[in-house]
């Protein structure tokens, strides 16, 4: 006899026995085994037994495929006396083969257990997302400085704002999943929100790292690429949550999509900056770290360059102003 389970993260809700033969998952009524999920196929997979009496599940065409642990496959067998996990679309189902005499017990207070194993998994994540963003404030030099009066204040009030922010982003997402037809429990939305959190941690620490030790110019192009760069990532990361398999081909498909408006957003942001006759300017302002600041130059230069980026700038504001002629009486 062949078993079909439906799982959810990785606990069984429901399942299935059926005699050695042939036995549909799909979507559709005509099913064996119906699965109602937007990314399962009217018939998806057809689980069969060979003429060696091997059990296999095969692809029956689906828009969304059959994956295992190998990536997107045709066909995949079931080990003899063991199980095969695999994906159909974003829906786990898990295969065996059950002897005449098999019967499967689902207790409630496993279920329970269950239960309570995944609350505290997604009070663990949320603990993470806010330590991640206490880190923020804690690295940053500026909370060090001896002209901040009241950091007990800003760190609970941060602490406090993260708390609450996190469980409604990790919802929004939920929501926008839900839209293109996926599903993704809470404690997926909060493990993606906290390791992008603690992504961005470790892009700070390393543009903190870089102010001290690369001159200005070197620096402002080194942070341009980490806060695009984590930008992309961020965004490509948060698209893919919830997409069964790996999603190579979606990840960076995303990221292309989203470094080419950065790109446009910052060309017109120049352009307008331009336009306006707004001087560029390249500082860094920095706590010195045990008295050093790293390769920076003397105050006296640095305000005679930003006068004549002014002067550069009211030049090319007064060559932009139009004039206007008027005809004599």
């Amino acid at each position: 006899m062949i078993a079909i389970r439906l799982l959810v993260d990785g606990a069984v809700v429901r399942e299935g026995v059926f005699r050695e033969g042939s036995a549909l998952i799909g979507r559709g009524p005509e099913s064996d085994f119906p699965v109602v999920d937007p990314s399962v196929s009217r018939r998806h997979a057809r689980v069969r037994t060979d003429e060696v009496g091997a059990v296999w599940i095969e692809d029956a065409g689906s828009r969304n495929g059959l994956r295992t642990g190998a990536g997107r496959v045709e066909r995949a067998a079931v080990p003899a006396g063991g199980t095969l996990r695999c994906w159909l679309g974003a829906v786990e189902v898990e295969l065996a083969v059950a002897g005449a005499d098999a019967t499967v017990e689902i207790a409630a207070p496993a279920a329970s257990a269950h239960g309570a194993v995944r609350a505290l998994k997604a009070l663990a994540l949320w603990a993470a997302g806010i330590a991640a963003w206490a880190g923020l404030i804690l690295i940053d030099p500026g909370f060090w400085s001896p002209w901040e009066q009241d950091r007990l204040a800003k760190f609970s009030w941060v602490a406090l704002t993260v708390s609450v922010f996190l469980p409604v982003v990790a919802f929004v997402l939920i929501g926008l999943l839900r839209i293109v037809g996926r599903r993704a429990p809470v404690g997926d939305a909060l493990r993606a929100l906290a390791v992008v959190s603690w992504g961005w941690v470790l892009l700070v620490l390393l543009d903190s790292a870089a102010s001290y030790a690369l001159r200005v110019p070197a620096h402002a192009m080194l942070e341009a690429v980490l806060r695009n760069g984590g930008a992309i990532v961020t965004i490509a990361y948060l698209a893919s949550v919830g997409r069964a398999g790996r999603g190579r081909r979606f990840f960076a498909v995303w990221a292309a999509a989203v470094a080419v408006l950065l790109v446009g957003f910052n060309a017109a942001g120049r352009l307008a900056a331009r336009q306006a006759g707004t001087p560029q300017l390249d500082y860094d302002l920095g706590v010195p770290i045990g008295g050093g600041t790293g390769p920076a130059s003397g105050l006296d230069a640095y305000l005679e360059g930003v006068r004549a980026d002014f002067t550069v700038a009211e030049q090319r504001a007064e060559e932009d102003r139009p004039t206007s002629h008027s005809a004599p009486p």
